[in-house]
């Protein structure tokens, strides 16, 4: 008899144990955040996507708001991934800002277009030491930095600036005073865009280079550039502008002046509204550079680096030559 009620005592524990257990299983999965009871509501994934950072040097360079542009267009259409595009205004110490906050954030790819190519060397390395892939974008980092990024995409500034300078000679008729105008001081295309366009005409000893100025990427700048290039020679024959943009400003002030005809113009950028400009005659011509190529290829770029993915180090921007004779078959 007592062996019975020893019995049952176990059983009526055993019963009450398990209805414990499966109370504290119902409180457990639908208490804590991500674990879910047997229903058919999906799970919540907000917050599982990827998210890339994005720092252009300035919106106020069309190229590079273009870009901004087409890479935002390319996250709309991932789902798998967040994108955070952010300009620095030309300003060294925004960019780092917006960097560092990048790396804090734990972000899981840069995309990182310079204000100045030897600027940020000590953050590339913290985001390499946070194991977060930097994708150099449009303008290159120095090449000490280079070592520190994952891969660059964008043209060849000196293929680039070579074919300015073909153009330039053909244009004069291997004859004739340039000028040129810079962008800002520092970056990758001001350095490789001048450089290589000196040692181009260089070898043609009949054309001579009668001053340089700084356009800072700016139209406005480069109209006033144009104003002192003529007071150092008011024979100058050609405007070499380092973009596009610049080159519209250049020719906007010559036209003020009076010498859009007799003052040629080129530039660097293929956007539409300088494809009208060659067609119209007021730019003699421009070097093509695809903002929808890099913008692709940075994307496509920095979601495999933050996969795991290895790259190649270079991704490169096909360039070619714009003028009046071959616009509409480019355009």
């Amino acid at each position: 008899m007592q062996k019975t009620k020893k019995i049952n005592y176990i059983r009526k524990h055993r019963k009450i144990l398990s209805l414990s257990i499966i109370v504290l299983l119902v409180i457990f999965t639908t208490a804590v955040p991500g674990v879910r009871g047997n229903t058919n509501e999906p799970e919540d994934t907000e917050g599982s996507a990827k998210v890339i950072g994005v720092s252009l040097a300035s919106e106020q360079a069309s190229y590079q708001q273009a870009l901004g542009n087409l890479l935002e267009a390319e996250a709309e259409h991932d789902p798998n991934y967040q994108m955070t595009v952010q300009y620095a205004g030309w300003s060294i110490s925004e960019q780092e800002k917006q960097l560092k906050t990048f790396i804090k954030e734990g972000v899981d790819a840069i995309i990182l277009c310079p204000v100045n190519a030897k600027s940020f060397l000590n953050i590339i390395k913290d985001a390499r030491k946070a194991g977060i892939p930097v994708i150099n974008l449009n303008m290159k980092v120095d090449t000490v930095s280079t070592e520190y990024i994952t891969t660059y995409v964008g043209g060849s500034m000196s293929e680039e600036a070579d074919m300015a300078g073909q153009m330039a000679v053909e244009c004069l008729g291997e004859k004739g005073k340039i000028g040129i105008i810079e962008g800002l001081q520092g970056s990758d295309p001001q350095i490789y865009r001048t450089q290589t366009f000196l040692k181009y005409v260089d070898s043609y000893p009949d054309i001579e280079i009668v001053g340089i100025m700084e356009g800072n990427w700016s139209r406005q700048k480069a109209a006033l550039a144009v104003l002192d290039l003529i007071k150092k020679d008011k024979d100058i024959d050609l405007i070499y502008c380092h973009d596009s943009n610049m080159a519209m400003g250049a020719y906007e002030m010559l036209k003020k002046k009076g010498l859009e005809k007799q003052i040629h113009v080129i530039g660097i950028g293929s956007e539409q509204i300088y494809i009208d400009a060659v067609r119209d005659g007021k730019l003699y011509g421009i070097v093509t550079q695809s903002p929808e190529f890099e913008a692709s290829f940075a994307w496509s770029c920095a979601k495999r680096a933050a996969e795991g993915f290895t790259l190649r180090f270079w991704y490169k921007t096909p360039a070619s030559i714009m003028t009046k004779e071959n616009v509409d078959q480019k355009s």
